[in-house]
């Protein structure tokens, strides 16, 4: 049976048992845009908050700065990832306005470009050639998962990616080049225009900065946490849900991103609703025998670098 063909079926089996239990799973996919507008502006409000203690106060904020940065970075990703499933606002027009307006261009993304190869990702889950976000090398895994992150840590295309996003994607058309770099000319323009010269700069420098380091440690976890160490086959073999709890999640996971299981079998919930999808789903039979869930990142059993490394020492 083709990738495609099990993710479906998976996610049809899995409606099918919902139903048959009379679950209202249907509640899951109300929207509500004002919290994801509030969201936004909490993200806002400590990126620039952020830059203003190192421009103002001191220059040894720099390090807590980035962290700030690079955290925001990761969280607003997550609501693009939203804005690819149109989970903002089910309407079109205003789902994208908020993404390409307040989001996307910031994250140096194109919208269009983000919502196609994710939808690729969806339908064709862990197909090779096929998954754009396949990470390769999993056929032999070594005997440290700390090789495993290493290995994914420092190649150069995911650094790239980190770093520049879609601009220095080869696959983005230069129109959605050129918007991205015309909302950051104009948001550049606007802030020496309000605060001064001295803040553009030194945001841009801690964005550029919180990208290329710390964004990319935790970018490139987060998404070994996806998929990475299991095996191809349907949306259950080969996902796993991350249920976990303090400042690890805080970091790596913020906004409920972990759930990456349940937003594979129902993506059309939106990230606010993801605990709750879960809670439901564990009532579920089918998910309850065939889910992947992990519950710790390091040390304790389940946790999910143990499945990073080679069976024989995992």
């Amino acid at each position: 049976m083709a990738p495609t063909s099990e993710v479906l079926a998976d996610m049809a089996n899995l409606r099918q048992q919902l139903r048959q239990q009379g679950s209202p799973y249907s509640e899951l996919f109300k929207l509500h845009p004002a919290r994801v507008l509030i969201d936004i502006a909490f993200d806002w409000v400590l990126i620039v908050g952020a830059v203003a203690a190192v421009v103002w106060l001191d220059v040894m904020f720099v390090p807590l700065a980035v962290l700030v940065l690079a955290n925001r970075q990761r969280a607003l990703g997550n609501i693009l990832h939203d804005a690819g499933h149109r989970n903002i606002w089910r309407e079109k027009a205003k789902n994208d306005l908020i993404a390409r307006v307040l989001v996307a261009p910031l994250l140096f993304a194109s919208l269009s470009r983000y919502r196609e190869a994710h939808f690729q990702h969806h339908l064709e889950l862990g197909r090779v050639q096929g998954d754009p976000d396949l990470i390769p090398g999993q056929d032999h895994l070594p005997s440290s998962w700390i090789v495993s992150y290493a290995r994914c840590l420092f190649s150069k295309t995911t650094w790239r990616g980190s770093l520049g996003g879609h601009l220095l994607d080869h696959e983005v058309g230069w129109r959605s080049k050129a918007f991205i770099l015309g909302w950051w000319a104009y948001f550049c323009g606007l802030l020496i225009w309000l605060i001064g010269g001295d803040f553009a700069l030194v945001f841009m420098s801690l964005w550029l900065i919180a990208r290329a380091t710390l964004f990319h440690c935790i970018t490139t976890f987060r998404e070994m946490c996806d998929h990475f160490g299991l095996l191809p086959g349907g949306v259950f073999g080969f996902t796993r849900d991350m249920v976990c709890h303090g400042p690890w999640r805080w970091i790596i996971h913020p906004r409920n991103n972990g759930y990456h299981l349940t937003h594979h079998l129902l993506p059309a919930v939106p990230y606010y609703r993801l605990p709750e999808a879960h809670a439901l789903l564990r009532q579920v039979p089918m998910f309850e025998d065939r889910s992947h869930i992990c519950s710790a990142y390091f040390r304790r059993g389940n946790a999910v670098t143990t499945e990073w490394q080679s069976r024989a020492v995992a």
